[in-house]
């Protein structure tokens, strides 16, 4: 059963300059579905702005669980696996991919377009 989630993220250069950004509301089945779906739509956005060939991404992470399905994809949910051949198809396109970890309270912009994402009907993108 998909539950209606909030859902965002910021996308910063290097420098750590906020560069795009997007929220809204999307169907989940639990929050390590809706984080999976942001990191695909940013990864989407990342490479439609054309940085995927010159500049490498580093994608924050709040769930372990998340976080290990991304590395070893032996721990993946079959029920997600058309989302994470999505994610792994944008990820094959970067020049170079990071992922940390980071404990969702300390990011409080993201936390905001999150929260801000329940309340939209189509998802913003900037």
């Amino acid at each position: 059963m998909e539950n209606e989630a909030g859902c965002g993220e910021v996308l910063r250069d290097e420098k750590g300059v906020t560069c795009s950004l997007f929220s809204g509301l999307i169907k989940a089945m639990g929050s390590k579905m809706a984080e999976l779906m942001a990191i695909k739509t940013a990864l989407e956005m990342y490479i439609g702005m054309e940085w995927h060939v010159k500049v490498p991404l580093t994608i924050e992470i709040s769930s372990c669980v998340t976080m290990e399905w991304l590395l070893e994809r032996n721990y993946r949910l079959w029920t997600l696996w058309n989302l994470f051949i999505n994610i792994d198809r944008c990820i094959n396109q970067l020049v170079r991919v990071h992922f940390a970890f980071d404990h969702r309270q300390c990011n409080d912009m993201t936390d905001a377009l999150v929260k801000a994402g329940v309340r939209r009907l189509l998802l913003f993108k900037t």
